[in-house]
């Protein structure tokens, strides 16, 4: 026996050497001992619910769906304005080209012409009231936003020495022509629409250069106000067509006789 008390009396607790013991030499008596044998299960042993799994795929699924369906391939210049999924009731009616041309424009020009139309002064011409816009020379505002312009160029009365890159290969001609009829409808223009079939024909016309086009060069393409009837040919819708003089005279009854004036 020590002569310590302090140390009798540690000495004399049940178990307690035991334990340390057991401690030391990585028992596993050790463990049960400090533990006193609840048998609790440790901290990640618990596995998942099932219906949290399942709440969890379902939520990756419809995402996935979600994104496949309208993220348009993650391309920034797509715009489906004709839904293609969901329940349609009825007829189908066609977009009007002015709500799909303000949502192209306000997509890609409305930085540079801004959303009145005015441009930036001194950097990008204003397409409000423009004489490029609502010129008789149709064929060459579509060849501007096909190929582009850069270059000094005077527009009502202002000058601008800026680019304006090539929309070609980034809009189809119903959507090149969409845009066309926003800009020359709106901020109190009143140009008439154009249509896909116009957009069409200046491509073709046009297809083989590669370079944007100069003011100077632009003026060289005989002008064409293609969105006017041709001679003999339809007019644009609403307008009734004129009837052909001689058929006037044809159709015309003859005027009565007057009666001879007597003396």
């Amino acid at each position: 026996m020590s002569s310590d008390p302090k140390e009798d009396h540690i000495g004399q607790v049940p178990g307690s050497q035991e334990a340390f013991d057991r401690m030391d030499s990585g028992l596993p008596g050790g463990q049960e001992t400090l533990t006193g044998g609840s048998g609790a299960p440790a901290i990640g042993d618990a596995p998942i619910p099932s219906w949290l799994m399942g709440v969890i795929g379902v939520g990756l699924f419809w995402a996935g769906a979600y994104l496949f369906s309208f993220s348009g391939g993650f391309k920034p210049d797509v715009f489906d304005y004709q839904p293609k999924f969901g329940v349609v009731s009825g007829a189908q009616v066609a977009a009007d080209p002015k709500v799909v041309g303000k949502a192209l424009f306000s997509a890609n020009c409305i930085t540079c012409h801004q959303a009145n139309g005015q441009g930036l002064p001194g950097q990008y011409p204003p397409l409000a009231g423009s004489e490029i816009v609502l010129g008789p020379a149709l064929n060459h505002t579509i060849a501007i936003v096909l190929k582009g312009l850069q270059g000094p160029v005077t527009v009502k009365g202002q000058a601008f020495n800026n680019a304006m890159q090539p929309w070609e290969g980034q809009y189809t001609d119903q959507q090149l022509a969409a845009i066309l009829t926003y800009v020359r409808s709106d901020w109190g223009n009143n140009g008439p629409p154009v249509t896909a079939e116009m957009v069409k024909q200046v491509r073709d016309e046009i297809k083989d250069r590669k370079e944007q086009w100069s003011w100077a060069e632009l003026q060289k393409m005989p002008p064409k106000d293609i969105a006017a009837p041709a001679a003999g040919g339809s007019p644009p819708p609403g307008q009734p067509k004129p009837a052909n003089p001689g058929q006037q005279n044809q159709s015309a009854p003859p005027a009565p006789a007057q009666p001879p004036t007597k003396g």
